[in-house]
């Protein structure tokens, strides 16, 4: 299994997190939701973390939660993460692995259990464009290369070379931590990623004004 392979059914941990140049894929096996960069945990539950890299060596630190922790291509590596009282806790990568290492951060969102069920269960639902704005928008996210490198499930966009968009909508920051998540950062980042993230392998698409206001109308139905 290569390290952004689905997780199987049998022997999973509870979370499986994969690093990526410059961001991270988290699974939840028990449930298939995936998502990108914020780690939602329930309060006071040890969970089992299955840690593998896509690319380079990279390393897991979310130093409030749990140790420091070497993710090498091929060789899974293992941790326990639990959070005593609900909060926001921040961790980054702490091993050099490239142009934009400073800018592979991530946040563990711990909830009391029930709301991290409710979370979960949003995770699991299908957001729909219903607006003719963002409908336009999926067409374009779909014709154009966002759906060869990202994941947007139940579409046709089903890769992993990106982050999962399912919900990003939903999330509190964009690039792995370089902007807050806004309508108007989205437009922003689409128009020009090297102003924000120099190196990152997103790529300037060049859309007209129209086509970028139909993408970011789009994006912003995936909560």
């Amino acid at each position: 299994m290569s390290a952004g392979d689905p997780p199987t059914a049998v022997g999973d941990p509870d979370l499986r997190i994969v690093a990526h140049q410059w961001w991270w894929e988290i699974y939840y096996p028990k449930s298939g939701v995936i998502a990108s960069n914020e780690i939602h945990i329930p309060v006071g539950q040890p969970l089992s973390v299955e840690l593998r890299s896509a690319d380079v060596i990279h390393d897991f630190w979310a130093p409030q939660l749990a140790r420091k922790i070497d993710i090498v291509p091929g060789h899974p590596n293992y941790l326990r993460l639990e959070a005593d009282h609900p909060g926001t806790y921040l961790g980054v990568c702490v091993e050099f692995c490239g142009t934009e290492h400073a800018w592979m951060r991530f946040q563990v969102i711990a909830q009391p259990p029930d709301r991290f069920a409710e979370w979960l269960r949003a995770q699991e639902a299908t957001p729909v464009a219903t607006s003719p704005e963002a409908i336009q928008g999926a067409q374009i996210f779909a014709d154009r290369t966002c759906a060869n490198c990202h994941r947007v499930a139940h579409t046709v966009a089903s890769a992993s070379i990106g982050p999962d968009l399912t919900h990003v909508a939903g999330q509190r920051m964009l690039a792995a931590g370089a902007l807050e998540n806004t309508s108007a950062n989205i437009e922003a980042w689409l128009h020009n990623p090297d102003e924000f993230k120099p190196g990152s392998h997103m790529p300037n698409l060049h859309l007209s004004k129209k086509d970028l206001d139909a993408l970011v109308a789009y994006l912003g139905t995936l909560k």
